[in-house]
């Protein structure tokens, strides 16, 4: 398996006058940390610093240190040369402007002929660009056409030769490290993917998916690419519902955003005291292509069911924990066809148990039923004369894209003799994941499939 470090590629966000001068003065507030002046650059403030420093990569700070990637770059005095995050220099153009292969120039437009809806990157007429295109870079320009179907790890699978093209890992620091696999074309069969990383499958020409594709959780074992929320809850409460495209139940809000840039998973239910593990988060999926990718088949990312509370201590630790939300997936291309189904609803919650060895039901997995997953049913507790029985609560039920996933219930407070048993509350259930299709004129997506939740739209640009 390789593994590289991200490299960051030439951004195509086109330069705009620097924030820290004024609309009329970009130099304006800029002092080049008292080694040196500002002067105006491609219309943005551009320090020329003092012997023994130089600049910053945004140009508004003089750095001790005489060596600077940037300076033998003027990228043609139409962008600023930047520092990515390795310290290797790359252009970003301005607006109307296009970089180099090399990343080292602003090149006018210059193609000969119609370049059609994409238009004219430079010196060539624009291929289609990939979503989070600094981490997963370019199409390729050519591969095998490959089969694929029986399963495929992130982690043990990514690598050059494997069986959805030449794989290697891309560490990233917004979101899950990414196995970036690339082909020429591709055919999807039945196919489970698990591991650590997200998968990112980019196509020369085109992909099918014909059967299903899984990236769902099952139970407390996420999918690939998903994220954890971090700390148990404590005590008698319920464990937090993942949340990502809704927020899940027991609080929390939605996380990302439409575009999935960057491409997360879903997130894991909270875990509850007691070793009680919420619902693994349903995976991330970005699946791109040069000239089409038509999906026949099933796309899955569900969200796992959060376990039962319980506990066999005196100790009152048995609240359910939160059930995983759905994943998400990027599918794009020029011309996208897509007629099959897509579900990643979130799990549903645990029930609450008690200190004396009853736990919980565990919350249902995400399914494909159109109903939302079940929460876990809360167990009874004790009774007494004076108060009557308490019991746990029950999970809430995930989420199927019409709303956050359900709040657990509380259990019933202990009003009987401080001996009898304590009852946990119900975990939240798991919001809904996300789907985006991505076309070249953000409309072209023959889309008479079922999409749960539904699809957002969007465009891929060009490159």
């Amino acid at each position: 398996m390789t593994r590289l470090a991200i490299v960051m590629l030439p951004s195509l966000t086109m330069l705009a006058a620097c924030s820290a001068g004024s609309a009329g003065d970009p130099c304006a507030g800029v002092d080049c940390s008292g080694h040196g002046t500002c002067q105006v650059i491609a219309a943005a403030p551009a320090c020329q610093c003092q012997d023994g420093y130089h600049a910053s990569s945004d140009g508004t700070e003089c750095l001790p240190g005489a060596d600077n990637p940037c300076l033998p770059y003027d990228c043609s005095n139409h962008g600023r040369c930047r520092l990515d995050d390795e310290q290797q220099p790359y252009c970003d153009c301005r607006d109307g402007y296009w970089p180099s292969s090399d990343g080292l120039d602003c090149l006018e437009p210059s193609c000969s002929g119609e370049c059609g809806v994409l238009g004219c990157c430079g010196d060539h007429c624009c291929r289609p660009r990939p979503s989070n295109y600094q981490p997963v870079g370019p199409l390729p320009e050519s591969g095998p056409s490959l089969s694929a179907a029986g399963s495929f790890d992130t982690d043990t699978d990514c690598a050059a030769g494997s069986r959805l093209g030449d794989c290697q890992q891309v560490v990233t620091t917004t979101g899950p490290d990414l196995c970036v696999c690339r082909v020429g074309d591709l055919s999807v069969g039945d196919l489970s993917v698990s591991g650590t990383a997200a998968l990112v499958i980019l196509a020369a020409g085109t992909i099918s998916v014909d059967g299903t594709l899984n990236i769902s959780a099952s139970g407390a074992a996420s999918g690939p690419g998903a994220s954890f929320p971090g700390q148990a809850v404590g005590a008698m409460r319920g464990g937090r519902g993942g949340s990502f495209g809704t927020a899940g139940g027991n609080g929390g809000g939605e996380r990302g955003n439409p575009a999935l840039e960057p491409l997360l998973g879903g997130e894991a239910g909270q875990d509850s005291c007691g070793g009680r593990s919420g619902g693994g988060g349903g995976g991330s999926l970005q699946l791109a292509a040069g000239e089409t990718v038509t999906v026949t088949g099933t796309i899955l990312a569900l969200g796992g069911g959060g376990q039962g509370g319980g506990s066999s201590t005196d100790d009152p630790c048995c609240g359910g924990a939160g059930g995983g939300s759905g994943g998400g997936v990027i599918i794009e291309a020029p011309v996208v066809t897509f007629s099959g189904a897509f579900w990643a609803t979130g799990g549903g919650g645990g029930g609450g148990g008690n200190n004396r060895g009853a736990s919980g039901g565990d919350g249902q997995d995400g399914d494909t039923s159109g109903q939302p997953a079940a929460g876990g049913a809360g167990r009874d507790g004790a009774s007494c004369a004076l108060y009557g029985a308490i019991e746990g609560g029950d999970g809430g039920g995930g989420s199927d894209g019409s709303g956050p996933g359900g709040d657990g219930q509380a259990s019933d407070q202990n009003m009987c003799d401080p001996d009898q048993p304590y009852v946990g509350g119900g975990g939240g259930g798991g919001g809904a994941g996300r789907i985006r299709i991505n076309t070249v004129t953000g409309n072209q997506c023959s889309c008479s499939g079922t999409m749960v939740p539904a699809a957002s739209f969007g465009f891929m640009g060009g490159i």
